[in-house]
């Protein structure tokens, strides 16, 4: 038989399987929100997008089939309508 450490002032006790699925939910769902009010989601929200439009864009691009469309200077063209983006320095990286 298995020997666990318990904290003094906790005890053991049976639970059901729908109390462990109900605990489990619960914490599941704190780490979740205590995830999304962190600053790393708004981070990885950022990188998802910046990787995932272009592609998305692109494939919408094939399929619409227009022969005069070219994808990057429509994205050029709406990164310019953005009011306060300063994006001189990423020319030096490339």
């Amino acid at each position: 038989m298995p020997f666990a450490l318990i904290p003094e002032g906790y005890k053991l006790q049976k639970v059901t399987k729908l109390q462990k699925e109900a605990v489990d939910k619960f914490y599941s769902s704190k780490n979740i929100d205590s995830f999304l009010d962190g600053q790393a989601s708004g981070e990885l929200v950022k990188a998802v997008a910046i990787v995932v439009t272009p592609i998305v864009l692109a494939a919408l691009a094939k399929q619409v089939d227009l022969p005069d469309f070219n994808i990057t200077d429509f994205i050029d063209k709406q990164i310019e309508k953005i009011p306060g983006l300063d994006l001189s320095g990423i020319n030096t990286l490339f």
